[in-house]
């Protein structure tokens, strides 16, 4: 009797080990970057890898010369300024020729991105900024017709432009 309970418990325990779940696993990367900066950009979406979603825009109005205009930030986090100044330049190799416009590509033709305020390639003084602690940059990207001669087709579209802030 001892010896079928013994044997019932070693099976069972047998079975039950093997109808545990299967666990999950993943991996976590941690990643980042030390600058030499009196300031820090905030990571993501409002400081190294911003994104200004347009949305759908109307190819008659942009035909119209109705420009489309997204406001859009850059967050500077832990700010130590004091005594300091700073410029920024957003830059690209890929301007509309002789205009300040960011070419656009994808299937929508016709339009370009420019940011009010800002010709690419010229550093622009920051104004207004806190010595100490956070700023936000704010400014605004409008998208347009092109060129007079040429009318807007519908479509996706992308335009990427980089920035730097350069402190002295």
């Amino acid at each position: 009797m001892k010896v079928s309970k013994l044997a019932i418990i070693a099976v069972l325990g047998v079975i039950s080990y093997g109808a545990t779940a299967a666990g999950n696993n993943g991996k976590i990367t941690f990643n980042g970057e030390v600058v030499d900066s009196p300031c820090n950009l905030a990571p993501g979406q409002d400081g190294t890898d911003v994104k200004v979603p347009f949305g759908q825009l109307s190819s008659s109005q942009l035909n119209a010369n109705v420009v489309t205009a997204k406001k859009f930030q850059i967050h500077l986090e832990n700010c130590n300024l004091t005594g300091k100044t700073a410029d920024i330049t957003f830059a690209s190799t890929d301007l509309l020729s002789g205009k300040n416009l960011l070419t656009t590509h994808g299937s929508a033709t016709g339009l370009g991105i420019a940011i009010s305020g800002i010709t690419f390639g010229t550093a622009k003084p920051i104004l207004g900024l806190n010595p100490t602690g956070d700023n936000i940059l704010t400014y605004t990207a409008e998208a347009k017709k092109a060129d007079a001669a040429t009318n807007v087709t519908v479509g996706n579209f992308e335009a990427t432009t980089n920035f730097v802030i350069a402190y002295k």
